[in-house]
């Protein structure tokens, strides 16, 4: 704690905390607090009784002057951080396999199992209502007991990582099952490779009918998937019992 102390003095001491590596954050409102607001990694001002120059320097505005705002602050911002993650998770699954089974199925069958309007509503769904459902996740109440992220820590984690492949390898193993047995488990038998998806009438083949069994497997397993990514894993998931 520092009290009657020169703005120099000020600027100063934060400037080391920074140089040692640290990260420091400070509040002012006043005009001598200005020079270490700026130096500091995160600089808080009163928006009520702060000075012009203090609200400037700073970084964030406590519009209420109340220390709590402080943590409500950081809660949202850890937050932000964990929907952001959350929603990469959920969208780098989504266009890998998405992009694995329609080049494998072009190059197999000589048709992309989903057509330029199926894959318009499935960039439809994943990205836009996707987006905005992860990104209006609220704080969780134990959201300040977990770990804070390092500065240079990457915004994917190796266990982030692990979850993204283990639900592309599922993804990818039903749907190359559906692709390839499906029409003989479901009794719609057909060439793969020269059948069209309308015959000469107009009316729709079995190819048709599989494709569209394809397309709304996948939608079901991602719109599942959602609510998997809800929760982002973390180390302490390796260990038994995590999710109960």
């Amino acid at each position: 704690m520092l009290y009657r102390c020169n703005p120099e003095h000020k600027h100063m001491f934060v400037a080391c905390m920074k140089n040692s590596g640290s990260s420091c954050a400070v509040t002012g409102d006043g005009l001598n607090d200005s020079l270490a607001l700026q130096e500091a990694t995160v600089g808080f001002s009163m928006g009520t009784s702060g000075c012009a120059a203090a609200k400037e320097s700073a970084d964030i505005i406590l519009l209420d002057d109340n220390f709590i705002s402080v943590k409500t602050a950081i809660n949202w911002g850890r937050n932000i951080s964990d929907n952001v993650r959350k929603f990469i998770q959920f969208q780098l699954t989504v266009n890998i396999s998405c992009f694995v089974i329609v080049l494998l199925g072009g190059i197999t069958t000589g048709m992309s199992p989903f057509n330029v309007i199926q894959l318009l509503w499935i960039n439809l769904v994943m990205d836009v209502l996707a987006a905005i459902a992860l990104a209006t996740e609220a704080p969780h109440p134990t959201e300040m007991s977990k770990d804070k992220l390092k500065k240079r820590e990457n915004i994917i984690s190796p266990v982030m990582w692990r979850s993204i492949s283990a639900q592309v390898v599922y993804q990818f193993v039903v749907m190359v099952v559906l692709l390839y047995a499906g029409p003989s488990i479901f009794g719609i038998s057909y060439h793969l490779i020269s059948e069209s998806l309308r015959n000469d009438e107009g009316e729709a083949t079995y190819r048709m009918q599989h494709y569209t069994l394809l397309f709304q497997t996948f939608m079901m397993m991602n719109l599942f998937n959602m609510i998997n990514c809800r929760r982002l894993p973390s180390e302490a998931d390796k260990q038994l019992n995590v999710f109960e």
